[in-house]
Formats: C-alpha cells, sequence, structure tokens
C-alpha cells in the first residue's frame, strides 16, 4: 500500500503543475542528540549562508528519497549516472522555482546550467561526475544551448514531507539525520531513512554522502 501511495504521488509531480511543497521538521522531545528547530527559511540562491544545514538538506533528502522508492532501492547507489539525473530532476522539479535565478517559458520551468550545478552539489561532489543528460529523461527535462538552461516540466509532491526526527555529529564534521517520509493525508509513514552528510563548501553546506531506507 505504501509504495503504491508513493508511486501515484511520484506520477502526479511529473504531471500537476507544481503549488509548493511543506517543509517538516517533528522534533522528538526530550531526545538528546536531536537538534532545536530553525527558524529560518530555505531560499535557495539567495540567502543560502543563513539557512540550517539540516533545513536546507531537505530537498536533496527528498528528491533522493522519491527516486529510491520507485526503483525498490534500500541505499542510494552513487554509482548510478541515470539515477542521479533523476534525482536531481527531482529536486529541481519540486525546488528550482523557489530559486531566484529561476524563470518560467510556456509552462515550462527555466533554471540555467549554473542553478543545476548548485543544486546538485547537495547530492554528488562534482556535477560533470553524471555525465550527459539521460534520454529517458527527455519528456520532462531537456538543455537548451541557445540559452544555457534546462527547462522542465514541473510538479507538486504536496502529499507528502520530510519529517525530520532527529540529528547527530558523527566523525569527521559530518552530520547523520534520521527522520521520515510521511503522508500527508493520514499522518503514516512512507519511508523511514537514515542520511548522512558531509560538510562541503557549497550553497547547501553540506552533500549527501549516504541514504538509506528502512
Amino acid at each position: 500500500m505504501k509504495k503504491l501511495l508513493l508511486t501515484a504521488m511520484i506520477a502526479a509531480m511529473l504531471l500537476v503543475p507544481f503549488q509548493g511543497v511543506a517543509l517538516a521538521q517533528n522534533q522528538e522531545a526530550g531526545a538528546p542528540d536531536t537538534q532545536a528547530a530553525m527558524d529560518s527559511q530555505f531560499v535557495p540562491g539567495e540567502v543560502p549562508a543563513q539557512t540550517d544545514a539540516v533545513q536546507s538538506m531537505t530537498p536533496a533528502i527528498h528528491a533522493m528519497i522519491l527516486s529510491m522508492f520507485l526503483r525498490e532501492l534500500q541505499v542510494f547507489d552513487f554509482s548510478n549516472a541515470q539515477l542521479g539525473w533523476e534525482t536531481l530532476y527531482n529536486m529541481l522539479s519540486m525546488y528550482g522555482q523557489m530559486d531566484e535565478r529561476s524563470d518560467y517559458l510556456n509552462e515550462q520551468l527555466v533554471l540555467p546550467v549554473e542553478t543545476a550545478m548548485d543544486f546538485s552539489s547537495a547530492i554528488f561532489p562534482s556535477f560533470d561526475s553524471l555525465g550527459s543528460l539521460p534520454s529517458e529523461l527527455s519528456d520532462r527535462m531537456v538543455y537548451d544551448p541557445e540559452i544555457d538552461s534546462y527547462l522542465l516540466t514541473c510538479g507538486s509532491d504536496s502529499l507528502a514531507e520530510i519529517q525530520l526526527s532527529a540529528s547527530r555529529q558523527v566523525s569527521g564534521g559530518a552530520l547523520e539525520l534520521e527522520g521520515e517520509l510521511v503522508y500527508v493525508v493520514d499522518g503514516s509513514s512512507l519511508a523511514r531513512f537514515q542520511a548522512t552528510l558531509q560538510p562541503r563548501d557549497n550553497m547547501f553546506g553540506y552533500v549527501i554522502s549516504a541514504l538509506q531506507l528502512f
């Protein structure tokens, strides 16, 4: 049932115009390793330096989980370039219009390559490692060399939200997060996850180095 719900939501994301995505943080009362909820709002390309890492990385985690769920993956495969592009598409589709560099052309979201590279830095250490945009995504995302931008058919995954329940510092300055992807209609959990973030000098302050579903 959970798979059917999430599959339906991902299909809707590809078809329904973006209407907004809720970001939630559900802090466990009394948990010693849980950080306090942050007040700053994530606005990529505008105030990344003032955005807390836990909140700013939620879009990347959300996008990864959607890609993994359809492929029935328990652990994200960073060596799979097509999976990487699908994850980047999910992230840009759901959150790209929040970036001040975004625009619209004939109902398609227009994002400069620079923006896509900035977003990908939360998922991969190097944008070049993804290679060229796979043809399998051509119905949703294409590159326009005349304007050096990607054109995306966008959607909304407003039926699901990431709820972060715990965060802790681990060795090497890394941050380990735990949480759930929650179906907002009834509050049920679609997937539990654990993510490891490594500090990076990028727009988000971190890159995901591991993500596992339970």
